[in-house]
């Protein structure tokens, strides 16, 4: 039941938590795909200079097999000479393999750099769990396809050879070195052949390892949700931010907009208004500004910078933020106070003096 409520596609986040842990989608037949052909294009390019390497080898030590003694004295040094010889024909080879299986994984997944796999897990050692794993379905859709490529390689094998066999009563009758010629140039011949049928086995593999890796790594609906929740946080805790942040961004608008105000009211410390009245435009005076606690203390710096009148009344201020809204007409219950506020402005304008009214 829960497979089948797994029907989102794995997010890239799933899928990078992954790729740390050394889940990716590996294809083991093209590993071996680019491993065969290392070494094929190593034994047409290094096989002949090898086995003349091996043969002069051969050949010293049949010259001098006569005088060999095998004691204490020269058993190391004539170790050491095979040791070396034999070292420098394989190193090529194994170079090669060695390239060619990194090169197949990188090629695939990318470079990746995880110790999570050799972790040592206790619960490997249950022999109940062990008896499960040889003979789950992964197993024995393994099994499976090893048969089917057994025969399949098989085929390609018993074809060739099948092509050779007329030719095989010829070439009794011949030296021994066109003997060896014709066997290495088959050889090669069947290993190409054998390589082109990896090649499709190799492509299919890949194919169907992503596809079931894909399957395998496909989540819930509600696994989806958790991990949006996980990384991004709550959705009402992050509307919440964006609704702070939003209102941030209208109060530092609303900062800029203190200077054009006609008059900024205060409580005295902790709230700040700023009005704005236009006869000609508007039918009552607009909030064009408003902060509370720092907000309203910038604010006041502000309107001292700019000589704006400020009036302190704590209820009219209490009025003016909580019911008041930016760039809108001051509340109706507030017409009366604004007024004589106002009222007070003009007549000091005409007084051409200056002072602070408070109640």
């Amino acid at each position: 039941m829960e497979e089948q409520n797994k029907t989102e596609q794995a997010t890239p986040f799933k899928l990078s938590e992954a790729k740390k842990r050394g889940q990716v989608a590996k294809s083991l037949d093209c590993n071996s795909l680019f491993i065969v052909a290392g070494l094929l294009i190593a034994l047409v390019g290094w096989a002949r200079q090898g086995c003349m390497q091996l043969a002069a080898l051969c050949r010293q030590l049949f010259d001098v097999s006569g005088q060999l003694t095998l004691d204490a004295g020269n058993s190391p040094a004539m170790l050491s000479t095979l040791a070396n010889a034999s070292l420098g024909v394989l190193l090529p080879f194994a170079g090669i393999g060695i390239a060619c299986t990194i090169l197949a994984n990188v090629l695939q997944t990318g470079p990746i750099f995880s110790f999570v796999p050799l972790q040592p897990k206790f619960e490997r050692l249950n022999p109940a769990a062990g008896f499960k794993r040889l003979f789950n379905k992964k197993m024995l859709f393994e099994a499976l396809k090893s048969v089917l490529k057994l025969i399949f390689f098989g085929t390609v094998a018993a074809t060739f050879l099948r092509a050779l066999w007329p030719a095989l009563s010829t070439m009794a009758a011949e030296g021994a070195r066109e003997q060896l010629q014709w066997l290495a140039d088959n050889t090669v011949g069947l290993l190409f052949r054998l390589l082109l049928a990896l090649l499709v086995v190799a492509i299919l593999d890949l194919a169907l390892t992503r596809w079931l890796f894909a399957r395998q790594m496909r989540m819930s609906t509600r696994e989806v949700k958790e991990e949006v929740k996980r990384r991004e946080g709550d959705p009402l805790i992050r509307a919440k931010i964006r609704e702070l942040q939003r209102e941030a961004l209208k109060q530092a608008r609303s900062q800029r907009r203190v200077p054009e105000a006609d008059v900024l009211i205060t409580n005295p410390q902790h709230l700040a208004i700023a009005l704005r009245y236009d006869r000609s435009r508007m039918n009552a005076p607009e909030i064009i500004a408003k902060g509370a606690d720092a907000w309203a203390q910038q604010m006041r710096a502000t309107a001292a910078k700019h000589g704006i009148p400020q009036f302190e009344h704590r209820r009219l201020a209490r009025v003016l933020f909580r019911r008041g809204v930016l760039d809108r007409a001051i509340p109706t219950e507030s017409f009366v106070d604004v007024a004589h506020i106002y009222a007070s402005l003009a007549q000091r304008e005409r007084a051409a003096g200056s002072y602070e009214y408070a109640t």
